[in-house]
Parts: C-alpha cells; sequence; structure tokens
C-alpha cells in the first residue's frame, strides 16, 4: 500500500507510517501540485477513505501532509460527526504523529518547530510561521523569492504573475494592495513572494 508513496517520504518513516495505515480501508493517492491545498481526505460512496497528497520533492512536507490526512480518517473512523481541524482531530494528529517526531526522520530545527506546532496543530501548516518556514528550507522553490515580512512598508512585489504594494501588518497578516485593480488582500507573513 505504501510503495508508490515511499519515494516521497524520509526513509527512516516507513515502518511507522506501514504500521500506522496497515489494514486500513484507505486509499492513498499522490496527486499534480494544487494552489489551495496540499492535501485532502474524503469518504467515497463505499466508506473506503480517499487521500490524496500533493506531489512534492520536499519529503518531510509529504509526510506530514500525509499524517495530517490520516488523522483525518481516524477521527472520522472514530466520530464521523467531529468537526474537521477539532479537538478530537487535534487530539488524533497529536496521538499518531508522536511515533514519526524523532531525529532519525527529522533534522533538528524542523523537529523542534513541529514539536511546538503539534503542542496546539493548526489545520494547515500555513498557519504557522515557524514551521512553515523550516519546511520551505527543503522545498525546490525559486531561491530569488523572499518572505514578505523580511520587505520594509510600500514595497513592490510579484506573488502568483500580480503586482502587489505591502501596506500594514495588521495582527499577523500583512495588508497589501494589488496594484492592477486596487483591491486590498491580506497575506500570511511567511508569503514567499518576488521582490521587484
Amino acid at each position: 500500500m505504501v510503495q508508490h508513496i515511499s519515494p516521497f517520504i524520509p526513509k527512516m518513516s516507513l515502518k511507522a507510517l506501514i504500521r500506522l495505515i496497515d489494514n486500513e480501508n484507505l486509499s492513498i493517492k499522490v496527486v499534480k501540485q494544487r494552489i489551495t491545498k496540499h492535501g485532502d481526505f474524503r469518504k467515497s460512496n463505499n466508506q473506503k477513505s480517499i487521500i490524496t497528497v500533493n506531489e512534492c520533492n520536499n519529503k518531510y512536507r509529504f509526510l506530514m501532509t500525509l499524517i495530517h490526512e490520516i488523522a483525518h480518517h481516524y477521527t472520522y473512523k472514530e466520530n464521523k460527526f467531529a468537526k474537521p481541524h477539532g479537538i478530537k482531530w487535534k487530539k488524533m494528529f497529536q496521538y499518531i504523529s508522536e511515533p514519526f517526531l524523532k531525529k532519525s526522520i527529522f533534522p533538528e530545527d524542523l523537529l523542534n518547530s513541529l514539536k511546538e506546532h503539534m503542542k496546539n496543530p493548526k489545520s494547515s501548516f500555513s498557519y504557522d510561521s515557524n514551521l512553515s518556514k523550516e519546511l520551505d528550507k527543503f522545498d525546490d522553490e525559486n531561491n530569488d523569492l523572499v518572505y514578505l515580512d523580511e520587505l520594509p512598508s510600500n514595497s513592490v512585489f510579484i506573488y502568483r504573475g500580480k503586482r502587489f504594494q505591502k501596506i500594514e501588518k495588521k495582527r499577523k497578516r500583512y495588508l497589501c494592495e494589488c496594484v492592477t485593480d486596487k483591491r486590498n488582500y491580506l497575506f500570511v507573513s511567511h508569503a514567499r513572494v518576488l521582490k521587484k
């Protein structure tokens, strides 16, 4: 069941992953990159759980996304009315992640960020700035990109082909204006952008 995903995960995580999903009515599919999400969980008509995870070269991001989605599977199995990222899911995610949070699987700085994140896991790693930046270190992304929080106010940058101007920080996010249509958008501080 895991042969097709083994190239996408750290080698040392394979045995723990097999134990986690062995004998589960579960299908795991690796899909092309999606902009809006890293992974997804759903039930099919025959009650089989279907998990999709975006194909990526970052084995650590792939593994944690997969475990995140497997936590949905186990939470649904236990209580199909549980909230998708509620308390039951958080406890399940913490529980099933424990065997993976080891130095033999993750580099030390990333492991420390993961352990901190797992104290109160969010619905997405994208909402945890420190963890996102640690995970980004293992992406094969464009090195010309910078984090939005590194740019001074009024800087112009490009994000997904559009030009924006950084205006001000609003609590945890940055208010930015699209240069072409003058609409305002909120960006997470660790959004990776191209400085102009």
